[in-house]
């Protein structure tokens, strides 16, 4: 709790913390409206699953550029601005075309997703620049905190909106949210990047592309990021997953409808999720090796998703917590050592990078587990699932040894 208290009094954390929390609450009502009204109107996974396609075509296209111009840019500046042009894009929706037809949701995410490329590298490179070295692990804890709270929250509470308020209201508080941390953002202080392009078109042109390549050499060239990145990687793919496929969990597994699958497969994990998160904060204070925290994180991951498979009814929810305390198990202390390992002038390009790659791997994944749980049932794609958790584990007991 020292930690956690020395964290909050710090007034440049919080600005961007509660531009964190909006954020997240936003993209998770967001992203569970639309796509519990997408299988609602289909009844097809793989129409959900385009949803995620849409979110991860600009992260394709963009993502590099993007990750390479927040260490050449004034990251506040691109705070703001991000957060602002996604204000504008969810209430243009939600006042003129959220009637029209169903599939211009994939549009607004589209474009979401595209402002978000420039966002969470930029978000991700200032937190190191406004907190001490030695109050990252508990600041990434507290994100993280935010990341599983605004999804219990956000997918909790979404469903009860649409319900009781209806989409188009629920798209507009979305878009209010979004102006706070717009505005939450504006208090931060100025970050100057450390790299400016030459006056020179050419010359500028080609350093900007080589900042993108210098981002790429780091990962690939410096085993012990390396291994850490791709475990992060493969974590955020399965999540992916289970997203998309979360209308089916719910209707298959627990005998709900689509639409409560917030409150019975979301919330138990979100609430695994925080009270993991804190765990791994405590843990790592009193200085229990990174490695440890994650190889038996993985163990309980799998352990959890297998169990999942083959249970039904009320218990299943038990192991949806132990899925939350999994997951967040693994990604915090990975996170805190590549910020630690990363040099600052590179943060911006190794997280930029790692939510291109991250999307680009997660499309093909994304698309066909959805036409697995058409063709085979939710129970087999689990199964995969699990058997993938485990054999993970297994190298990461090899390859992490220098965490």
């Amino acid at each position: 709790m020292k930690e956690i208290k020395k964290v909050l009094t710090n007034g440049k954390f919080l600005s961007l913390w509660i531009s964190q929390i909006l954020s997240q609450l936003t993209v998770n009502i967001l992203s569970f409206v639309i796509l519990i009204h997408l299988f609602n109107q289909t009844g097809s996974t793989i129409a959900t699953s385009l949803l995620w396609v849409a979110y991860g075509v600009p992260a394709i296209i963009f993502g590099p550029i993007a990750a390479a111009s927040i260490d050449l840019t004034e990251k506040r500046r691109v705070l703001m601005v991000t957060n602002l042009l996604q204000s504008v894009v969810v209430f243009l929706y939600a006042v003129f075309l959220y009637k029209q037809l169903i599939y211009l949701s994939y549009s607004v995410v589209f474009l979401y997703s595209l402002l978000n490329q420039f966002y969470v590298p930029a978000e991700a490179a200032d937190l190191p620049l406004v907190v001490k070295e030695e109050d990252l692990p508990t600041a990434n804890g507290l994100f993280f905190i935010t990341q599983q709270s605004s999804l219990v929250l956000g997918f909790g509470v979404a469903g009860i909106m649409n319900e009781v308020l209806g989409f188009r209201p629920t798209l507009i508080f979305v878009g209010i949210c979004l102006f706070a941390a717009f505005i939450s953002v504006s208090f931060l202080p100025e970050s100057r990047p450390s790299t400016k392009l030459p006056s020179n078109f050419e010359k500028a042109f080609s350093k900007f592309f080589n900042q993108i390549i210098d981002g790429y050499n780091f990962i690939k060239n410096t085993r012990e990021v390396l291994f850490p990145f791709l475990l992060l990687l493969g974590i955020q793919v399965i999540f992916a997953v289970v997203v998309v496929n979360l209308p089916r969990i719910a209707t298959d597994i627990l005998g709900v409808t689509a639409g409560s699958s917030g409150f019975t497969v979301v919330v138990p994990a979100g609430i695994g999720a925080i009270v993991g998160t804190l765990v791994v904060s405590k843990l790592s204070a009193d200085g229990i090796r990174k490695r440890k925290i994650i190889l038996t994180s993985l163990i309980i991951l799998s352990l959890s998703i297998l169990l999942i498979s083959v249970l039904s009814g009320p218990i299943t929810i038990a192991f949806f917590v132990l899925t939350g305390v999994g997951v967040v198990g693994a990604l915090v202390p990975s996170v805190t050592y590549l910020q630690e390992r990363t040099p600052k002038e590179l943060l911006g390009r190794v997280f930029g990078n790692f939510w291109f790659l991250t999307t680009l791997a997660t499309v093909v994944p994304v698309l066909v587990s959805a036409s697995i749980t058409d063709l085979f049932g939710i129970r087999f794609l689990l199964i995969i699932l699990g058997l993938i958790c485990t054999v993970v584990a297994v190298l990461s007991s090899y390859k992490v040894r220098q965490i």
